[in-house]
């Protein structure tokens, strides 16, 4: 009983900052090229995370978007911001995070996403 009780315990302070972070897209941004230019020209690079909470296995979303799609959109949205009239993206992913508490993820799936890029002016 008593490691039941710590299990879920331990599953909700995990999933507790999930939540509250869903829906969220987080964009670091890289400006110093130490002097050097791209062979498109000036440019920054930014890199666009975003977290959610999907339904069975990762399929549907249910608090927030982290698919592919949704993160492209919230990158591009952030190069517009930077003033860029082009984007390169160089590198993207998905990870469906359901092997992290079987079987309660295989129906609350966490996913995260990440695109990078470069915004070019």
């Amino acid at each position: 009983m008593k490691t039941t009780i710590q299990k879920l315990s331990l599953t909700f302070a995990c999933l507790t900052p999930l939540i509250f972070m869903s829906g969220c897209a987080i964009t670091n941004h890289a400006r110093d090229f130490s002097g050097l230019t791209t062979p498109y020209g000036e440019a920054s690079h930014l890199n666009t995370s975003k977290y959610a909470l999907h339904i069975l296995f990762g399929t549907y979303p249910l608090i927030g978007d982290a698919s592919i799609e949704q993160t492209v959109a919230d990158f591009t949205l952030a190069a517009k911001e930077d003033g860029a009239s082009q984007v390169r993206i160089v590198q993207s992913d998905k990870m469906n995070w359901w092997f992290i508490f079987p079987p309660f993820s295989f129906l609350l799936t966490p996913v995260s996403t990440n695109v990078a890029g470069d915004a070019i002016r």
